[in-house]
C-alpha cells in the first residue's frame, strides 16, 4: 500500500477518533461468524481496540470479534490452557516464544496459505519485524506492536542533568558517560535512594540488552548455541554490579525505590522528577502523554537517547535487541482446532491488524508508537505529537533480532537465576554465567536433538 493512502487513512482515523464517530457497517447476506479474541491490549489500549474492531467490522461484516482483554497475571497458565483446550479462542495474541511452542505442539497452523490466496504484501514490514515471525520455514503470524525499540531506547529528565552541571542536549552516550552523570545526580546511601540517576536492573532481560552494546551475543546465528559467558558477557555483568553497588549502593535499594510504583498508571519516580535515566519502549510515550499532558508537551524538560555503549571496546556501538523475551515478537495467531471457515476469518482480521492503515498502523499511532509497517512510520504527524520521533527511528535501526527457541522461557529463568546471584554478590559474574550456560546449553542441546531426530 501507497505511503500516502497510509498518510490520509492514519490521519482520517485521528479524526474520527477524536469525534467518537465509526464508520457505517454493511450488511452481511450470509452467517455472521463470531470470533473471540484473547489479547492483552488493556488499560487505555482497550477502548483504541474497539475502534480498530469496528473499522473491521465495518469492511468484514459477517465477522463479529467479541474483544477479551485478559489480565497480565498468571498470563502464562491462562494463555496455555486457552490454546490446548478443544475451543480456544478465535485467535491469540501471543509472543514469539509461545508462537513457537505452540507451532511445534500443533496448536496454531501457519498462515502462508492465506497471505498467498489474500495477496498480503509483507514486503510492507521491516524485515526484523516480520522474520522473527516464521518458524522451520512457515509463516506463524503478522507483527502488531513492533518487536524493536523495546531495549534500544532512554528517556532522560534534561533539568536534572543541566542541575547537576551537564549539557543537556548531550546525554550519556557510552557506559562511562551514564556512569560520570549517574554518580552526580544520584542520593543514595545504604538506607535506600532519594533521587536516582540510572537503574541497572538486574535479571536476565536486561543482562542481554546491556550485552549487545558491548558487541556480545546471546546465542550463536543458528540458535544452538549460548554464546553469553564470554569476554563481553562477563564485562557486562562486572558492570552492571559494580554501578549498581557503586552509585545505587546495592541492588535492595534499586528494589526499594520501584516498589508499589507503576509507570503506566501515573506513579513512578520519573514524575515526581528523582530519576534521571528511565530505560523504555515504545509504548512509553503514549503512557506519558495520558499520565502526565502537560509534562510531556513540555520538551524541553525531556529528551530522549540511545541506550549507551561501551567506550572501552572499540567494536561496541548502540544496539537494541528484539525477539528475546517475553515481551518480543508480538503476533496474532490462528489456532488449529476451528474449522476453516473461522480460521480464514480469524486470518482476515490478522491481515487488518497487521497492515491495514486503519488497523495497527492508527492503533500504534495513537499511542505515538511505532509500526512494524515501514510507510506508517514514514506519517509526518508522528513527528508533530513526538518532538524525538527521529530518534526513536534510529532506535530500531539499531535493533538485532535474537534467535530462539520454544525452550527460551526455561533458559530465560536458568540465566535469570544466575544473574541474581551474582547481583546480589552470592556468586562471580564470571562463575554466575558459566554455571548458566552450562545448565542452558543442556537444555538446548536436547531440544534440538528432538526436533532433529523428529524432522530427519
Amino acid at each position: 500500500m501507497k505511503h500516502s493512502t497510509f498518510v490520509r487513512l492514519a490521519l482520517a482515523l485521528g479524526i474520527l477518533l477524536s469525534l467518537g464517530l465509526l464508520p457505517a457497517s454493511a450488511q452481511c447476506d450470509g452467517d455472521v461468524i463470531e470470533l473471540e479474541f484473547m489479547n492483552w491490549w488493556g488499560a487505555a489500549r482497550e477502548a483504541l481496540m474497539d475502534t480498530l474492531i469496528g473499522h473491521f467490522e465495518a469492511e468484514n461484516p459477517c465477522v463479529r470479534i467479541i474483544n477479551q482483554v485478559q489480565p497480565w497475571d498468571n498470563r502464562a497458565e491462562l494463555l496455555a490452557t486457552a490454546a490446548a483446550s478443544s475451543n480456544p479462542p478465535g485467535i491469540i495474541m501471543t509472543t514469539r516464544p509461545e508462537t513457537y511452542n505452540f507451532a511445534i505442539n500443533g496448536l496454531i497452523i501457519p498462515i502462508d496459505a492465506f497471505v498467498e490466496a489474500e495477496g498480503t504484501d509483507l514486503s510492507v514490514f521491516y524485515e526484523g519485524e516480520i522474520g522473527i515471525q516464521y518458524w522451520n520455514g512457515e509463516l506463524y503470524g503478522l507483527p502488531m506492536p513492533t518487536a524493536g525499540g523495546l531495549t534500544s531506547l532512554y528517556i532522560y529528565n534534561r533539568e536534572m542533568l543541566a542541575d547537576a552541571g551537564f549539557d543537556p542536549d548531550s546525554p550519556p552516550q557510552t557506559w562511562q558517560e551514564l556512569e560520570e552523570m549517574s554518580a552526580a545526580i544520584t542520593e543514595a546511601d545504604a538506607m535506600g535512594i532519594e533521587v536516582m540517576g540510572a537503574p541497572l536492573h538486574a535479571g536476565d532481560s536486561n543482562f542481554v540488552s546491556w550485552l549487545y552494546t558491548n558487541n556480545g551475543k546471546y546465542v550463536s546465528d543458528d540458535g544452538r548455541t549460548l554464546l553469553y559467558n564470554s569476554p563481553e558477557g562477563v564485562e557486562t555483568l562486572e558492570w552492571m554490579v559494580n554501578f549498581t553497588n557503586n552509585i545505587n549502593q546495592g541492588p535492595e535499594n534499586v528494589i526499594d525505590f520501584f516498589q508499589d510504583t507503576s509507570f503506566t498508571q501515573g506513579d513512578h519516580p520519573w514524575y515526581d522528577g528523582t530519576q534521571a535515566f528511565l530505560p523504555i519502549n515504545t509504548s512509553f510515550f503514549g503512557h506519558f502523554n495520558n499520565n502526565a499532558p502537560d509534562h510531556y508537551a513540555a520538551a524541553d524538560r525531556w529528551g530522549v537517547m540511545l541506550r549507551p555503549y561501551n567506550g572501552d571496546n572499540p567494536d561496541a556501538g548502540n544496539a537494541g535487541v528484539t525477539g528475546y523475551g517475553f515481551s518480543g515478537g508480538w503476533a496474532y495467531t490462528i489456532p488449529a482446532a476451528h474449522p476453516p471457515e473461522m480460521q480464514a476469518a480469524a486470518y482476515k482480521f490478522a491481515e487488518f491488524i497487521g497492515v491495514h492503515p486503519l488497523g495497527g498502523c492508527a492503533f500504534l499511532f495513537a499511542q505515538s508508537r511505532p509500526s512494524p509497517v515501514q510507510a506508517c512510520n514514514e506519517n509526518q504527524a508522528y513527528y508533530d505529537v513526538n518532538p524525538y520521533w527521529s530518534v526513536v527511528l534510529e532506535g530500531l535501526a539499531t535493533d538485532t533480532s535474537v534467535p530462539i527457541t520454544p525452550v527460551q522461557g526455561q533458559l530465560a529463568e536458568i540465566l535469570n537465576n544466575q544473574i541474581q546471584e551474582a547481583m546480589f554478590g552470592m556468586k562471580s559474574a564470571e562463575d554466575a554465567l558459566n554455571d548458566a550456560a552450562a545448565a542452558g546449553q543442556a537444555l538446548l542441546d536436547e531440544f534440538w536433538a528432538e526436533f532433529d531426530a523428529d524432522n530427519m
